[in-house]
């Protein structure tokens, strides 16, 4: 039992960690309380795997801990530090709450006092304590929480422009619904639309359990085109002229469920349903307040646009845009999923305008978006990587022609900011455009043969998705790819072992590096050996699966759902890959990343030092999902 004193400069020191920051006076004085000092000299273990489960939680004073494991498959290689704990950490809390013997060794790295709670008092903690049980069971979560609270206090003042995202959409509901019959005239429906000022009407029908059927909205944007234009009478019924069908959401779905939406339909109302009734609209300015450019108004001047030299402006906005949704807060995963859409809708735009260049019909050909844009993970300013798949019965003249054509668009993007990417695989390379046939071949020969380049290009291609044209030539070849993929265990082997070449730095602590090593060491590649990893390792489990999805997210998803991987890990993981993706926007936002050519490389002391232990728990779950794979795939 250490003096009151003493008990005060703990619970002192407790405070500036978390989560003991968030923990009552009383909980912290129980930790007080309950704790003894211990040392540990150079060299000398903490705790490792032959000691049982751990019989006390160490909470780091001073000094550096090193846990030391072998390499994701390689069980004959020699103890490697995978993992480092710095003043205010714990460990090791997964053991203790699992009550089972620990993976690492951990070591001493230099002279190190810890402050050790036993077992029975970390257990009385969770039991008293609900923010320190929730820490432990969902560690990066927590982080990731406090992380998401101090992005948005330094950006408060523009936080306020956004609504958001996550919010239903009953929070944006004002007023009930205006709504008429689908055989009531313009002239009244135009009467009620100026009487509730209001910018659209439903169009709704008894449903036959009772309730409403939305069958069709009209718009003020739809007056001059459909009505005054064509010169039709006031007593037409609305029918004739409503937009249908309607895409219509539920008032439990979220804003940004509304948002990605109206991107995607290029619309700028959607009913709200509530249990089988309408509950109101939402419109594009009720979701962008305040916006000074809107992904409506993007959208727009990308559809208006008629040469190249037009959508060179819209696409720079998609950039300087998304940066301000990384100022206010908005999550990565959001913003990426934006980025996509809009870089999508650029793109068919480049399609549309090329294919009548050369006379190259879109229904005959299908687009394919390749790696980040392929998962709907692009970060502003990415390169393009994408292919084309060509009707089987082409003739060589048609080929030749939509040969040139992706030729052309490949340099139109180029010109719009989206150069080729570091793997070359662009559709107006004849290697990449190919019909049915030639794309199975190419599979059968990723899957079959032994050219050093097939995981590299496999893995690039395999997240493939349509963008524009015959979508029906993409979803073919994915269904052959996900049933061939999933019986070809020599192949997954490959693909399992290009996955594991890229790993965290092995031993990136914080900063503490920097001060034993220099500048350089602080320096870290937040795509080479974050995200990547990760994105490798959920294609390879998903392609164990059959696992038509795509993006990394939706991937590990669908791994947790299918049993495949623990509900738990799953999340950690996605939470990493989440903030690893935020923090490469938030470093490209804030101009925090050189050098300019290669703007993942992160400098890491320009951190806070709440972002520096999130990091390295990014990284540690990282190695956890790497192992994970390696054990999977033995050998």
């Amino acid at each position: 039992m250490i003096s009151p004193t003493l008990r005060a400069g703990v619970a002192q020191f407790l405070r500036a960690h978390a989560p003991f920051s968030m923990m009552s006076d009383d909980d912290l004085e129980f930790v007080a309380r309950h704790v003894e000092l211990a040392y540990y000299a150079r060299g000398e273990t903490l705790i490792g795997p032959d000691d049982g489960p751990p019989r006390a939680c160490f909470i780091l004073k001073q000094g550096l801990v090193e846990g030391l494991r072998r390499q994701p498959g390689r069980p004959d290689s020699d103890p490697e530090p995978m993992v480092q704990r710095v003043p205010g950490e714990m460990l090791p809390v997964s053991a203790l709450m699992a009550a089972r013997p620990v993976m690492s060794t951990y070591r001493a790295a230099g002279d190190v006092f810890c402050w050790v709670l036993p077992k029975a008092q970390f257990d009385e903690l969770q039991g008293r304590s609900p923010v320190f049980l929730d820490f432990c069971k969902r560690r990066m979560a927590s982080l990731l929480e406090l992380s998401h609270q101090s992005l948005q206090a330094s950006y408060a003042a523009q936080a306020t422009q956004w609504r958001t995202i996550e919010a239903p959409l009953e929070s944006m509901l004002r007023r009930a619904p205006v709504t008429c019959g689908p055989d009531e005239s313009l002239r009244a429906v135009f009467e009620r639309m100026e009487r509730e000022r209001v910018g659209a009407i439903v169009v709704t029908t008894l449903a036959p359990g009772g309730g409403e059927q939305v069958q069709g909205i009209f718009t003020r944007h739809d007056v001059l085109d459909r009505v005054v234009l064509p010169g039709l009478s006031l007593e037409t019924p609305v029918r004739a002229v409503m937009s249908a069908p309607v895409v219509t959401l539920d008032a439990r779905q979220s804003v940004g469920d509304a948002m990605l939406r109206m991107s995607d339909r290029t619309i700028r109302h959607i009913p709200v349903m509530r249990d089988g009734r309408l509950a109101g609209v939402v419109a594009e300015r009720d979701l962008f307040v305040l916006q000074r450019r809107s992904m409506q108004q993007i959208g727009d001047a990308i559809g208006r646009a008629h040469s190249v030299a037009e959508l060179q402006l819209p696409a720079a906005e998609i950039r300087q845009w998304s940066f301000g949704l990384v100022a206010q807060g908005v999550s990565a995963s959001f913003i990426t999923r934006l980025v996509s859409r809009l870089d999508d809708q650029l793109t068919a735009r480049l399609l549309e305008l090329k294919a009548a260049e050369h006379a190259v019909g879109l229904d005959r050909l299908c687009w394919l978006a390749l790696g980040s844009q392929g998962r709907e993970e692009q970060i502003a300013a990415s390169g393009q990587d994408n292919a084309l798949i060509v009707a089987e019965a082409a003739a060589p003249q048609e080929r030749e022609a939509m040969e040139a054509f992706a030729r052309d668009v490949n340099a139109a993007l180029t010109a719009c900011g989206h150069p080729s990417g570091r793997s070359g695989i662009v559709a107006g390379s004849p290697h990449w455009c190919l019909d049915p046939a030639q794309w199975r071949a190419l599979v059968e020969g990723w899957i079959e043969g032994d050219g050093p380049e097939a995981p590299r290009e496999a893995g690039v291609f395999l997240d493939f998705r349509p963008v524009a044209g015959a979508a029906a030539l993409a979803q073919a070849l994915r269904e052959h790819v996900a049933e061939r993929a999933a019986a070809a265990p020599r192949f997954l082997q490959r693909m399992r072992t290009a996955a594991l070449r890229h790993a965290p730095p092995q031993s990136w602590s914080a900063g503490v590096l920097d001060a034993l090593f220099g500048a350089q060491a602080a320096h870290i590649d937040l795509e080479a050996h974050g995200t990547t990893p990760l994105v490798d390792a959920a294609r390879v489990f998903a392609l164990t699966r059959g696992v038509r999805a795509t993006g990394t997210v939706e991937r590990l998803e669908a791994l947790a759902a299918d049993g495949v991987l623990a509900a738990e890990e799953a999340r950690a993981w996605i939470d990493s890959f989440r903030y690893l993706q935020g923090l490469r926007l938030r470093a490209r936002q804030e101009g925090a990343a050189p050098p300019p050519d290669d703007p993942d490389v992160l400098d890491t002391r320009t951190l806070s030092t709440l972002d520096r232990r999130i990091l390295k728990e990014a990284f540690r779950e990282v190695r956890r999902m790497q192992q994970r794979l390696a054990a999977h795939f033995p050998g």
